[in-house]
């Protein structure tokens, strides 16, 4: 890195940047790129998802660089890159997702041989399951079918529904809270 660019305030990179000069913005991301890991590492909890999303802030402020007000200071400007990158990958992976795929795995993983008894409790269970699933209106059905019985993600689903992934997630959700309330009451777990 020349040392001409580590002379150079952040203002004047950008305006490198902007005329031309990528190595310019090299020396943002080495100035930056720990900093906006360890916040972003704060938030999501997980390296491989931190660096993705520092990449993605960093991708993100080169492509929005001509946006840049020169008035503010890049710091506060990627720094808000990164919250906002941050915030969406958190509304992103919500805890029922993380919950729904433990018991997917859960279930995927679980061995053992079975006794009679056992088929017949499964066989019970399996009918309350079903009609429990059968109760269910069908836009929460349709997103439950789509997940549980075709393992679809949540965006194909969403694609196929003409909705929202937000809105798929979120029938998901409801729709596995009136199967275990339905389950509830009728005492099956």
């Amino acid at each position: 890195m020349s040392q001409t660019f580590k002379a150079l305030t952040d203002e004047e990179l950008v305006k490198c940047v902007i005329d031309g000069n990528d190595q310019a913005f090299e020396e943002l991301y080495q100035r930056y790129s720990e900093r906006i890991f360890k916040l972003l590492y704060s938030y999501v909890y997980n390296e491989e998802d931190a660096i993705d999303l520092m990449h993605d802030v960093f991708i993100r402020a080169y492509r929005r660089l001509h946006k840049f007000d020169i008035k503010r200071t890049f710091s506060s400007w990627i720094y808000k890159i990164a919250i906002n990158c941050a915030k969406n990958h958190r509304y992103k992976v919500r805890k029922t997702d993380t919950m729904i795929e433990r018991e997917e795995q859960r279930l995927i993983q679980a061995e053992g041989v079975k006794t009679p008894e056992d088929y017949i409790i499964d066989n019970e269970l399996t009918q309350e399951f079903s009609l429990a699933v059968d109760t269910l209106t069908d836009k929460f059905r349709e997103v439950f079918l789509l997940r549980f019985g075709q393992q679809l993600q949540y965006s194909d689903i969403a694609t196929i529904l003409n909705i929202s992934e937000r809105t798929a997630k979120w029938r998901m959700e409801r729709a596995i809270m009136y199967i275990t309330d339905f389950l509830k009451k009728r005492g099956a777990i």
